[in-house]
C-alpha cells in the first residue's frame, strides 16, 4: 500500500509539474541565464526565472551547475535551491575592484575578458551578453563601467597605434552620476607607483602606457575604494 501510494503521489506531481504555469515553460537561454545570475533582469523577468526554476529540473540542475553546485543534490524541488534563488542577490559590499584583460593590435582592442559592463554605441551591456554574442572586438578605444558600493567608474582605453595606450579614469556618484572630486587615483605596475593624481577636474588621465599588467588604485582621505586590474596583451 505505502509504495502504491507513493505512486500515485509521484503521478500526481509530475502532472502537476507539465501543467502548471504553462505561460512560463521557455527554458531560459544562455543570455538569459547570464544577466540573471549577476542580478542584471527587470523584477518580473527575475521573478520568472525563479519560478520556473521550481518546476523545471533540467533547467534546476544547470542553475546549480552555473553556481558550482553539485548536480546531484538537485532532487524534485530542494529547499535549498528555491531559498538560493529567492536570495539571488549580489553583495555590493564584496564587489571590490573590476577586472580588465585586453589585447593591444595595430588597429584594434580585443576583449580577453573583463569583470565590468562594456560601452557598445551608447549603452553599457554586460559582458556574459558580449560573449554570448561573440563581440570582442572594438575600434581604437573601449569603456568599461563598474559600480561599486557607493560609486561608479568608468575606465576609457585608448590604442596608440598598437604601440601604447592612454587609460582615462572617471569616478561618478553611483546615485547622480556626478564626478566626484578630491579622490586620489593611482597607476601601479610591479607594486611600485607610476603615477598618482587627484580628481580634481572630470577624469584622470594616464598617457602612453605600454602593454602590460597595471593596478589602478582609487581612494578617499581614509581608505581604498576600488581597484582596477589591468591586463594589456599585444
Amino acid at each position: 500500500m505505502p509504495n502504491q501510494l507513493e505512486k500515485l503521489i509521484k503521478g500526481a506531481y509530475k502532472k502537476w509539474k507539465s501543467e502548471h504555469l504553462k505561460a512560463d515553460s521557455a527554458h531560459p537561454d544562455e543570455e538569459a541565464w547570464a544577466c540573471f545570475l549577476e542580478g542584471r533582469l527587470t523584477q518580473e523577468e527575475n521573478e520568472r526565472i525563479k519560478t520556473h526554476l521550481i518546476s523545471c529540473d533540467s533547467c534546476a540542475e544547470v542553475f546549480v551547475t552555473q553556481l558550482r553546485l553539485k548536480p546531484q543534490s538537485v532532487k524534485g524541488l530542494p529547499k535549498e535551491l528555491v531559498e538560493r534563488a529567492k536570495n539571488l542577490v549580489v553583495s555590493e559590499d564584496k564587489l571590490s575592484l573590476v577586472e580588465i584583460v585586453l589585447m593591444l593590435k595595430e588597429k584594434a582592442l580585443e576583449i580577453l575578458s573583463t569583470t565590468g559592463d562594456v560601452l557598445v554605441g551608447e549603452e553599457f551591456v554586460p559582458a556574459p551578453v558580449l560573449r554570448s554574442r561573440q563581440i570582442k572586438e572594438f575600434k581604437d578605444e573601449i569603456t568599461i563601467l563598474k559600480d561599486f558600493k557607493d560609486i561608479r567608474v568608468e575606465v576609457k582605453i585608448e590604442n596608440k597605434r598598437g604601440q601604447a595606450f592612454d587609460l582615462i579614469v572617471f569616478v561618478k556618484d553611483k546615485q547622480t552620476h556626478r564626478i566626484i572630486k578630491d579622490l586620489r587615483v593611482t597607476l601601479l605596475k610591479d607594486d611600485l607607483e607610476l603615477e598618482s593624481y587627484l580628481t580634481t577636474s572630470d577624469k584622470v588621465i594616464f598617457e602612453h602606457a605600454l602593454a602590460g599588467k597595471y593596478v589602478v588604485e582609487i581612494s578617499n582621505i581614509e581608505n581604498k575604494i576600488a581597484s582596477i586590474l589591468l591586463d594589456i596583451r599585444k
